[in-house]
């Protein structure tokens, strides 16, 4: 009788075990995997890196899988400046998904801010392989970032107009593309997509800096002043208000 209470006991237990590695324990791992990824872009959003980085390793713990995990880590690492960790984190997000473009335009970012120019291209050229990308324009404009500081300005405007042609009314587009254009002494194109980026955008203070260095070289010195005048209002102090100072010193 004993025995037999016995046995009875250990099946029980056996039932158990076998319940808490079953569906309801897996659906509990990975809703504690979520709750911490979603604290984590909380954390993320509040500047909190290390916090952030803290949630998404455990989310990564619980659900390795997961390849938005793996995505999530690898933006807090690299907002922290910990590049080499961001790249393997991004890496495993592509592993896990190949057509996952947005970490391979991050790892190209990475590489990027690495001065890794060729394995930064690549990324950004595997990223924009996938035809179903919903965010081309962040390749195109890292690509055309990265011809730009090569002085490669030809390659670097073709990129930039891409922009342009998936966001129309992007300001950033047309304002690197202007500014491109103005580097390779196109003035007037330079001038007409540096006006378009301040119209739609008109609170930055490069935009009208570089929108009067091209008026400046048109010699259309009064709207030049204008433009000038215009980043001082808008930044006081920094290098921008330097510069335009100095320019409008010129302009007396």
């Amino acid at each position: 009788m004993a025995r037999s209470a016995a046995l009875g006991v250990l099946a029980i237990l056996l039932v158990g075990i076998g319940a808490c590695g079953g569906p309801e324990a897996e659906l509990a791992r990975q809703e504690t995997a979520q709750t911490r990824y979603d604290i984590g872009l909380g954390a993320l959003v509040d500047g909190n890196l290390n916090k952030a980085i803290s949630e998404f390793r455990q989310a990564v713990s619980l659900d390795p899988q997961n390849s938005r995990y793996h995505h999530a880590l690898g933006n807090a690492y690299l907002r922290s400046q910990q590049l080499d960790q961001a790249i393997a984190e991004f890496r495993k997000a592509v592993e896990i998904d190949p057509r996952y473009s947005d970490a391979l335009n991050d790892i190209g970012f990475a590489y990027k801010m690495q001065q890794n120019w060729n394995a930064a291209i690549e990324a950004f050229r595997r990223a924009l392989a996938n035809p179903r990308y919903l965010n081309p324009e962040r390749a195109y404009m890292n690509l055309g970032d990265i011809y730009h500081m090569q002085g490669q300005y030809e390659l670097a405007a073709e990129e930039f107009r891409k922009v342009i042609d998936v966001l129309p009314q992007s300001p950033d587009g047309h304002f690197l593309l202007g500014r491109t254009l103005l580097a390779e002494g196109k003035l007037q194109e330079a001038r007409e997509n540096l006006e378009r980026a301040v119209k739609i955008e008109g609170t930055i203070s490069i935009f009208h800096l570089e929108l009067g260095k091209a008026l400046l070289q048109l010699r259309q010195r009064a709207e030049a002043r204008d433009s000038f005048r215009r980043v001082l209002d808008l930044t006081p102090t920094g290098p921008e208000a330097e510069e335009a100072r100095q320019h409008l010193k010129k302009l007396k």
